[in-house]
C-alpha cells in the first residue's frame, strides 16, 4: 500500500550547484567562499505580515516585514554558519541539527541537490547570503513566552540571523526557512518571532491492538518534526495485543511485535528529530492480552471468579507481576521523560457486573486495608497512585487518563475518594463520558491541584478503526467527524476540552494530542492510517502552535499552503537522507583561551575561548569571580593566531566574613528560648563557627553558613511567648466538629503569622490567644447520642423519589414507619457500622425489621461492639424468625456497633430502626484544665532551667491533648511535676561575668593609651557596672547577662588586645555551655 499513500507534491525549485569536492565515500567536503561579491536583493514582496506568517505550517506567531519588503534568497553560495563561540563549538547536537536540515535541503532540492557549506564563523564574517545560527536565552528572543522552542529570524542586507532558545528551536527555525523557500522562494526582509502556544503537540498510536512497524514510526516521527510536533505516544499493551518483545514473560506477547532493537532504533530517530517518545502501558484495565496468559491475576468477584479484563488490585502477587513488566519497559525506554500508565476504563462503574459482583469485594478491601470510611474508589485510586510513584521513582513523570479517579465526588450516598493523588501525575483528559454523570469534570482535577493536563478531546482528535461503519458518510476508519481537519482548524482551541471549556491560556494546559485507536485492527493497513490522519495532524500542528491560525488565514488557503509544502524530506519508508558533509572552521578564525585558577591551582571556572579574525588585535580582562580577586588587574592583549594562545588569570581568596562574624560574636543564649526551637540554631551555630574560623573558607561557604544560621535564628521563640507557640504549632485536631473548625484553623494560621513576625510583643500574643480561645468556644461537636453510619452496601436510590427515601439515617430517625433499604443481595461478611463520636456505656442494642419487609428481612446476623473498629466482641445475634430483636449485655464501654450478616440470601435487606441503650461517659477534662492552669502561671523570677523543663512538659501535654488521645496520665504527671518544680529557689549564674571582670581588670592604663577616647570611656563604664553587678546579691540573671554583654563588647573594641580577644571569644563559647543552676 506504500505507493497509494497521499504524497504531497514538491514545489519546483531552481537547481544550482554549490562548489564542492566529492570524497570517495560520497560525502561532501564544503569549501568556504572567500571574496564572494555581495549581491543585494532588488525584488520586493507585496504580501502583508499575516500573509507571510501563513506561508509556513505551523503558521508563524509573528512576521514583521520591514519597509523595504525586499526578498532574501538562498543561493549556491549560501553557508549555514554557526556562530563561533565555545558553547556552540562544543555543542554536538547543534551541529547534528544543522547537518540534518542541510540534508533535507538537498533531498528537497532547495537551490540544488548539493549541500550548503557548513562553517563556524564570527558574526562579522557572515556574508549577505549566509544563515548565521546561534543559541541564546529565550529572554533575548521574546518576552511573550518562556518556551525553549522559541526562535527569532532576522533578515536584512546583512543576511539571515537565526537565534534559537535551544537546539530544537534552531531545528524549527531552519524548517521555517525551508518552508518559506518552498512557498515564497525566499524570505522577506524583517523579523520573525515564533514559539508554540502550548508546550506539547502529540500523536498517540495504538500499536498494541494492531501491529505497527518500526518503519511506520520512523516515517511518522520525521513528518511530525516537519510540522513542529514534539511527542509521540507508543501504546503497546491492550486488550487485543501486546506488541513489544518481553523477556520477563514472553507468553503475553502477540504474534507480531516490535523487537527491543527496533524500539531502540525508533528512540534514536526520535531523539535526532527532536520528538519525545512516551511509552504507554495501561493498567489495571485494558489488560485482556496479559490475563489470557494469567487468568489467575484477573480481579476476583464476590463468587471467587476472576475477571478477564481487569487486574486484581487486591492481590499483591498480581500487582508485583504487573510491576515486573513495567520495570522491564522502564529499562527499555530509559532516557524518556514520561510514562503513561493508563488507569482508565477498569469497568463500567454504574452497572453490572461491577455493581453486582465486584464493588462489594473492593469496598471490603478498602475498609480492611485503607480506612474504615474508604470505598472501592480508594482501592483503584491507591493502585494508580502507588504505580505512579513506582514509575516516578525511576525518573519518569507518570500520566493517566481522566476517567479512572475522583469518580462520584458529589455522591450523596457514597463517600468521595479519600486517596490524595500525587500532584506530579499528568492527566490526559479525553472524555467527560456524558452517559455517566459520576465521571469527574475537568474542574475537579483543577480543584484537586493537578497542574499538568493534556487536551485529547475525543470529539475532535479520536481516529478509530471501527467495528461498524458510520452512517453519515464517514469511512469505517475515520475520525469522529466528517472533515475533521477543517473542524480542528476552525473550531478547536486549547481550552476546548470534551464537554468542558476553559480559558485557552490556562496554566494547567500542557499539551494536545491526536489519538489513533485500532479497535478493529485488521480493517486497513498502517499506510492507510498515515494517509487518513495526515491532514488532521497538520491542522492540530498549526492550531496548537498558533491558536490564532484560523484568524490569520482561511482553511482553504491553509490547505493550499500545506499541499505546496508537501511531506518531510525522507518521508518514504526506509529512505535515507543524503550526507551533507562536515563543518569547517573559517580559514581565518583565530582563538584565545582564558583560564581562571586560584593561587593553589584550583580551577575556578571553565575555560573561556574567544574567537576572532587572524591578525586582529584582542584585549581581555579577567572576569569577576565571587569570593576571589585577581592578583593583578592587568589585561592580556595580542593578535589572534590560527594556532591560538592561552592566558591564565590567577586569583587570591577574598572572603568577607563581616556579617557572619556579627552572628558568631553575638550568639543567642539558649536558656532564653524554647528548647525545641533553639536546637537547630545551636547545631548550625557550631557549623557556622567552624566556617568562620577556617582561613580557607570560600565566600559561598560563608554565605551558606550565614543563611542557614539566620534562617534557624528566625525560627527560635523566646520562652515568654510559649503560650502562643503551643497553640499555633499544636492545634486541636478535628474531632468531627459540626461547626467552627474552619474558623478555628484560620485563627490558628493567623496566630502563627503573629508568632513569627518581627514586631511580636506580649500584647500581640495575648490578642492572638484571645482570638484562638474565642474560636475554640465556637467549636461544636455533633450530638453524641446519634452515631454516624457506614455500610458495605449502598441504599436503594435509583428510580426512587426522593432519592434518599431509603437512606442510612432512616434507621436512626425514631420513626418506625420509615426504613433503610439496602440495594444488594445479602452476603456473608456484609456489615453496617454505627460510630459514636465518644465512647458510651452501652447495655443493649435493638434492631427492628419493617413489617412489610417480607423476603427482604435479614436472614441472620451478629451484633458486635468495639472500641477501636478493629477488635470486635459479639454480644448477640438475631434472625428473620421475628421482626423486633433486642440484644442485652453487661454495661460496656463502646464506640462502635456493627451488624454483621452471617448467612447469604439473594434478597436485598431492610431495617426500620436501630436503637441503643447507653449512658454518656463524662468527659475527662483533667488534662485540658491542667494545660489551662499552666498557661496562666507567672514565670517571672522562676529558675530558668525549671521554666524550660516546664515549657517542654507543657508542649508534650498539648500534643497529646490536640490528638484527642485517651492516654493522658503520663503527660499529666510530667506537667504537674514541672509546675511543682517552678517553686524552687531561683539561682543566678555570675561565673561568666566574674571571669570577664577579672580579664578586664588586667588591662592597664598603658594598654589604653592608643585607644580612641570614646572607647576607653565605654570600657571603664562597663567595667565599673560589672563590678557593681557582681557585688549585688539581688541582681537578676537578665542584669548579669546584660552586663556581661556590654563588657564583652567594650573589650572587643580594644583592637590591639588580639590575644585577649581570642581568649574572650573562647570564654563566650565555653560559658554558653555552663549550667547556671550549678553556680550562685
Amino acid at each position: 500500500m506504500q505507493g497509494n499513500i497521499k504524497k504531497l507534491k514538491k514545489a519546483p525549485l531552481s537547481l544550482l550547484l554549490v562548489a564542492s569536492i566529492v570524497l570517495s565515500n560520497g560525502s561532501y567536503l564544503i569549501q568556504a567562499k572567500d571574496n564572494t561579491p555581495i549581491v543585494y536583493s532588488q525584488e520586493v514582496s507585496n504580501l502583508t505580515d499575516e500573509q507571510l506568517a501563513s506561508l509556513t505550517n505551523p503558521i508563524l506567531q509573528q512576521y514583521t516585514a520591514d519597509e523595504s519588503h525586499k526578498i532574501w534568497r538562498m543561493t549556491s553560495d549560501t553557508r549555514l554558519a554557526i556562530l563561533a563561540n565555545q558553547e556552540n563549538l562544543d555543542n554536538e547536537r547543534l551541529a547534528e541539527i544543522v547537518k540534518l536540515v542541510n540534508s533535507e535541503f538537498m533531498e528537497k532540492e532547495i537551490v540544488s541537490s548539493a549541500p550548503f557549506a557548513m562553517v563556524y564563523a564570527q558574526e562579522k564574517d557572515a556574508g549577505y547570503g549566509d544563515v548565521l545560527i546561534t543559541i541564546d536565552d529565550v529572554s533575548s528572543i521574546t518576552e511573550e513566552t518562556t518556551s525553549e522552542e522559541a526562535y527569532k529570524i532576522e533578515i536584512d542586507d546583512n543576511g539571515v540571523r537565526l537565534t534559537g532558545a535551544s537546539e530544537t528551536a534552531v531545528l524549527y527555525g531552519l524548517r521555517t526557512i525551508q518552508n518559506l523557500m518552498i512557498t515564497n522562494n525566499g524570505l522577506v526582509y524583517g523579523t520573525i518571532i515564533d514559539y508554540p502556544y502550548i508546550a506539547e503537540r502529540r500523536l498517540h498510536v495504538d500499536c498494541a491492538r494492531k501491529y505497527i512497524s518500526k518503519d511506520w514510526f520512523i516515517r511518522q516521527i520525521r513528518e511530525m518534526s516537519y510540522l513542529k510536533m514534539n511527542a509521540i505516544q507508543m501504546h503497546f499493551s491492550e486488550n487485543l495485543g501486546f506488541r513489544i518483545e518481553c523477556e520477563t514473560d514472553p507468553s503475553i506477547v502477540s504474534d507480531q511485535y516490535l523487537t527491543k532493537d527496533e524500539v531502540r532504533e525508533i528512540l534514536q530517530e526520535a531523539k535526532k528529530y527532536g520528538v519525545k517518545v512516551i511509552p504507554s502501558f495501561d493498567s489495571p484495565g485494558h489488560v485482556d492480552q496479559i490475563l489470557r496468559a494469567h487468568p489467575e491475576y484477573g480481579q476476583v468477584n464476590s463468587s471467587g471468579e476472576h475477571f478477564a479484563s481487569g487486574l486484581d488490585v487486591t492481590n499483591p502477587e498480581a500487582i508485583a507481576y504487573i510491576r515486573s513488566l513495567y520495570s522491564e519497559y522502564m529499562d527499555l525506554f530509559e532516557g524518556c521523560t514520561d510514562f503513561h500508565i493508563g488507569g482508565d476504563e477498569y469497568m463500567e462503574f454504574d452497572r453490572a457486573p461491577f455493581t453486582t459482583q465486584y464493588k462489594s469485594v473492593l469496598d471490603n478491601y478498602a475498609k480492611a486495608n485503607i480506612d474504615p470510611n474508604a470505598t472501592w474508589k480508594d482501592v483503584l485510586a491507591n493502585y494508580i497512585n502507588e504505580l505512579a510513584e513506582f514509575v516516578h521513582d525511576r525518573g519518569f513523570t507518570p500520566r493517566i487518563w481522566n476517567d479512572g479517579i475522583y469518580y462520584g465526588e458529589n455522591s450523596y450516598y457514597e463517600n468521595p475518594q479519600m486517596i490524595k493523588m500525587h500532584d506530579y501525575i499528568g492527566i490526559d483528559f479525553w472524555s467527560q463520558m456524558s452517559w455517566n454523570s459520576s465521571i469527574a469534570r475537568l474542574n475537579t482535577f483543577i480543584q484537586k491541584g493537578h497542574d499538568t493536563i493534556y487536551n485529547i478531546n475525543a470529539s475532535f482528535f479520536y481516529y478509530v478503526l471501527r467495528n461498524s461503519k458510520p452512517t453519515d458518510g464517514r469511512e469505517q476508519h475515520s475520525f469522529d467527524n466528517l472533515n475533521a481537519d477543517r473542524k480542528i482548524f476552525n473550531e478547536w482551541t486549547p481550552g476546548k476540552f470534551q464537554e468542558n471549556t476553559v480559558a485557552d491560556d490556562s496554566d494547567f494546559i500542557k499539551g494536545a494530542s491526536i489519538a489513533i485507536w485500532c479497535d478493529n485492527p485488521n480493517l486497513v493497513d498502517e499506510d492507510v492510517i498515515t494517509d487518513d490522519v495526515s491532514d488532521e495532524l497538520r491542522a492540530l500542528a498549526s492550531k496548537s502552535w498558533n491558536v490564532r491560525s484560523n484568524q490569520i488565514t482561511t482553511f482553504e488557503q491553509f490547505q493550499d499552503n500545506y499541499e505546496k509544502l508537501g511531506n518531510v524530506a525522507g518521508f518514504e519508508k526506509q529512505s535515507q537522507l543524503p550526507d551533507s558533509g562536515e563543518f569547517l572552521l573559517a580559514e581565518d578564525l583565530g582563538k584565545v583561551t582564558l583560564k581562571y585558577v586560584s593561587e593553589s591551582g584550583k580551577v575556578l571556572k571553565n575555560d573561556v575561548v574567544k574567537y576572532g579574525t587572524v591578525g586582529e588585535d584582542f584585549e581581555f580582562s579577567g572576569d569577576n569571580i565571587y569570593g576571589y580577586r585577581l592578583k593583578s588587574d592587568q589585561a592580556v592583549s595580542g593578535k589572534y593566531t590560527k594556532e591560538g594562545v592561552t592566558f591564565t588569570f590567577v586569583y587570591e581568596l577574598y572572603c568577607d566574613k563581616t556579617e557572619l562574624a556579627n552572628e558568631i560574636n553575638n550568639p543567642l543564649l539558649s536558656e532564653n528560648y524554647i528548647r525545641e526551637t533553639i536546637s537547630d540554631y545551636n547545631s548550625l551555630y557550631q557549623t557556622a563557627k567552624e566556617v568562620y574560623l577556617d582561613e580557607n573558607s570560600e565566600q559561598l561557604a560563608v554565605d551558606e553558613a550565614l543563611a542557614d544560621l539566620v534562617s534557624a535564628k528566625n525560627k527560635v521563640v523566646e520562652l515568654k511567648y510559649y503560650p502562643l507557640y503551643i497553640e499555633a504549632n499544636y492545634p486541636l485536631k478535628d474531632k468531627g466538629y459540626t461547626t467552627g473548625y474552619s474558623q478555628y484553623q484560620s485563627v490558628v494560621a493567623n496566630a502563627k503569622n503573629v508568632l513569627y513576625s518581627e514586631d511580636l510583643t506580649v500584647e500581640k500574643m495575648n490578642e492572638a490567644l484571645a482570638a484562638i480561645q474565642t474560636a475554640k468556644d465556637g467549636l461544636m461537636l455533633p450530638d453524641g447520642n446519634v452515631p454516624s453510619v457506614s455500610a458495605t452496601d449502598d441504599y436503594y436510590s435509583v428510580g426512587v423519589y426522593p432519592s434518599n427515601k431509603y437512606s442510612y439515617d432512616k434507621m436512626l430517625d425514631n420513626d418506625e414507619s420509615t426504613k433503610c433499604w439496602f440495594n444488594k443481595a445479602q452476603e456473608v461478611g456484609t456489615e453496617i457500622v454505627f460510630s459514636f463520636t465518644e465512647p458510651v456505656n452501652m447495655s443493649s442494642v435493638r434492631v427492628l425489621t419493617p413489617s412489610d419487609a417480607g423476603g427482604d428481612a435479614i436472614v441472620a446476623a451478629d451484633i458486635q461492639i468495639s472500641m477501636d473498629n478493629e477488635n470486635w466482641t459479639t454480644v448477640g445475634s438475631f434472625d428473620d424468625s421475628k421482626l423486633d430483636n433486642t440484644v442485652s449485655f453487661d454495661q460496656t464501654m463502646v464506640k462502635y456497633v456493627r451488624i454483621l450478616l452471617t448467612e447469604a440470601k439473594s434478597n436485598w435487606y431492610q431495617i426500620a430502626e436501630v436503637n441503643f441503650t447507653f449512658e454518656q461517659v463524662p468527659e475527662d477534662n483533667t488534662l485540658r484544665d491542667l494545660i489551662a492552669e499552666a498557661k496562666e502561671i507567672d514565670l517571672e523570677g522562676k529558675d530558668i532551667e525549671a521554666v524550660a523543663d516546664f515549657v517542654d512538659a507543657l508542649i508534650e501535654a498539648q500534643k497529646v491533648y490536640a490528638e484527642n488521645s485517651l492516654e493522658t496520665q503520663v503527660v499529666e504527671e510530667a506537667l504537674q511535676n514541672a509546675i511543682n518544680n517552678l517553686e524552687k529557689e531561683v539561682t543566678v549564674s555570675k561565673t561568666a561575668l566574674s571571669i570577664a571582670v577579672e580579664m578586664a581588670s588586667n588591662v592597664t592604663e598603658a594598654d589604653l593609651e592608643n585607644v580612641v577616647p570614646a572607647v576607653v570611656t565605654e570600657f571603664n563604664a562597663a567595667l565599673e557596672e560589672a563590678r557593681a553587678i557582681l557585688a549585688n546579691d539581688n541582681a537578676t540573671q537578665e542584669e548579669v547577662d546584660a552586663s556581661f554583654a556590654r563588657l564583652a563588647t567594650a573589650m572587643h573594641m580594644l583592637e590591639f588586645l588580639k590575644g585577649d580577644k581570642a581568649e574572650l571569644q573562647d570564654l563566650v563559647d565555653s560559658t554558653a555551655e555552663l549550667v547556671e543552676g550549678n553556680y550562685t
